[in-house]
């Protein structure tokens, strides 16, 4: 079941083609990201299920602190 911040209208808990959509890549990347740790997932029941918007927008971070400057 996806959740939606009543205050923002985001979601707050998203799929892995969700998450995909966000950050442009493929479904099968997100579950990469998901297998190397990169993101967490909430646990719900057997296979992992939905991903937090905190998750996303902290590896977001992550990733654009480690990213090389494309004008340097």
């Amino acid at each position: 079941r996806i959740r939606i911040d009543l205050k923002t209208g985001e979601v707050e808990q998203m799929t892995a083609q969700h998450v995909a959509d966000e950050l442009g890549r493929s479904r099968e990347e997100v579950r990469d990201l998901i297998r190397a740790g990169e993101l967490q997932t909430l646990a719900c029941g057997i296979r992992p299920g939905l991903i937090p918007r905190r998750e996303v927008e902290a590896y977001v971070r992550r990733r654009d602190r480690v990213a090389p400057d494309p004008a340097g």
